[in-house]
């Protein structure tokens, strides 16, 4: 018995200990649920001092933002017509209402605003947006205008304001950007007739990194697409162009030094991957231009304009030069050529012919009158025994074909020499001088055709059964077997 009672007094304090334990952990249960709710009352408290603080924030950024919408609208246009013309040199004058917007930054904007120059209205533009700077909106005194950008500009340009983009550019010292999106560039003679219209996709003034003023710009001239690059280093009297024309595979880039009274400059071109160099140089009244071997060299005049020019080449490739997708072709389509302000004299010689072992000396004496493209006094050699002369050969654009009209005259030095290469039969050889015709070559087909021939000043001695019959085959005369065989037949007919 007495055994016992130890064993019962020890499960007896087990038991009471378990029992103060599981009580021990209700109640922590009990207070921490407790203090949840508490929690959760005081986060409710919280979360509407937060959306009351939070919105009280908003609505005080909001009334900031919209603080310049309350300005005096006549004193906006006032302040920014200011700031524009001292911070740019631009002359602008606000024809339409002001309007205010704050996203994604704060700006002002305007309908039909003018640009003036030289008290002559030069720009037209649909939309302006002027952004401002944020940092003080409650005085109009301290509003600073940042970056500009005008949208749908029409410019009208001569002669006399052309140097506007020249001074804008050299004008600007801020931080900040001039931007045209979409415009259009009209270049009008003295009479305000239109020369030609350009498409300008973008035009950006601007500080680049190095402190320097840039101007970038993506237009088309004559349908074609062409990026520029001016860069002024005003330190050092430098001039950077860089000029992209993706389309007819030419690149130039032009560094220009203007310390001295007299302009020197470096070009660069890059067409269908071959590299030219030329050296220029302008004073006043011309520029004189050189590469540096010398095999290309001219003198441009400035008033009035008339450029002369003297091209050097080894070889003329004829077969590359007359594809559809060569730099002749995209010249020719692009109607550069036919601008009526280009007047010029360009000699253009090769030694030879590519594939065409007798043909030498070429010569062409090219002339640009007022849009027309005219080939005069021009000549080449055939195996020393035929002077080639060709005259009034002019270039015709019509009918989305390309074609040359002009005068052949034959004159031959060696005429046996040319029987034995064409092998005429003997009885076919006759003792001739000279042959005169007229041809009209069609570049797009490939096709010649003749007509008005005269053998030494007569013209009896061709049958026009054979005429009509050789122009209504509209043969392929650059087809070497082709060209050779119409030879033969032609001498067997007279």
């Amino acid at each position: 018995m007495s055994k016992k009672l130890p064993l019962i007094k020890k499960f007896s304090k087990l038991l009471l200990s378990i029992n103060l334990r599981i009580e021990s952990f209700f109640n922590k249960i009990k207070i921490l649920l407790g203090s949840k709710k508490k929690i959760k009352d005081n986060l409710k408290n919280i979360d509407k001092r937060i959306v009351i603080s939070v919105g009280s924030i908003f609505l005080l950024i909001l009334s900031y933002f919209l603080i310049p919408s309350f300005y005096d609208k006549d004193l906006i246009k006032i302040k920014l017509t200011d700031q524009i013309f001292k911070k740019y040199n631009l002359k602008v004058k606000f024809e339409g209402p002001v309007e205010y917007g704050f996203l994604p930054k704060p700006y002002f904007f305007f309908k039909d605003t003018k640009i003036i120059y030289d008290e002559e209205i030069l720009a037209k533009i649909d939309f302006t947006k002027i952004y401002i700077n944020a940092n003080n909106f409650f005085s109009l005194d301290q509003i600073k205008m940042q970056d500009l950008y005008f949208k749908k500009t029409e410019f009208n340009i001569n002669k006399k304001n052309f140097v506007f983009f020249e001074k804008v550019l050299n004008s600007n010292n801020s931080n900040n950007s001039i931007n045209f999106k979409n415009s259009k560039l009209f270049y009008r003679d003295q009479n305000e007739d239109i020369i030609f219209l350009t498409n300008v996709k973008d035009l950006n003034f601007l500080i680049n990194k190095e402190l320097n003023k840039e101007l970038n710009t993506n237009l088309k001239i004559f349908n074609v697409p062409i990026k520029i690059k001016i860069i002024n280093n005003p330190f050092k009297k430098n001039y950077q162009i860089y000029l992209d024309a993706h389309k007819l595979r030419v690149n130039i880039e032009n560094n220009l030094d203007y310390r001295n009274d007299k302009i020197n400059g470096l070009l660069i071109f890059k067409i269908i991957n071959k590299l030219k160099k030329v050296n220029y140089n302008i004073d006043k009244n011309s520029l004189v231009f050189k590469t540096e071997e010398n095999n290309f060299k001219g003198k441009i005049d400035f008033k009035p304009f008339y450029l002369i020019s003297d091209i050097n080449f080894y070889q003329l490739n004829i077969s590359k030069l007359f594809k559809s997708n060569s730099l002749f072709f995209d010249l020719l389509n692009t109607d550069i050529m036919n601008n009526q302000s280009l007047n010029a004299m360009v000699n253009i010689n090769f030694e030879k012919i590519k594939n065409a072992n007798y043909i030498k000396d070429i010569f062409f004496k090219t002339y640009f009158e007022e849009g027309n493209i005219i080939i005069k006094d021009s000549s080449l050699t055939w195996k020393d025994s035929v002077l080639i002369n060709l005259n009034d050969v002019q270039l015709i654009r019509e009918n989305n074909k390309i074609s040359f009209v002009g005068v052949i005259n034959l004159d031959f030095k060696d005429i046996d020499n040319f029987y034995r290469q064409f092998q005429i039969k003997k009885v076919f050889r006759k003792k001739i001088k000279k042959i005169q015709l007229d041809f009209y070559l069609d570049l797009t087909e490939n096709q010649v055709q003749f007509d008005n021939i005269k053998i030494d000043g007569n013209d009896d001695k061709i049958p026009n059964d054979f005429l009509n019959n050789l122009n209504s085959r509209k043969l392929n005369f650059f087809n070497k077997v082709i060209f050779k065989n119409s030879v033969k037949e032609f001498f067997g007919s007279i």
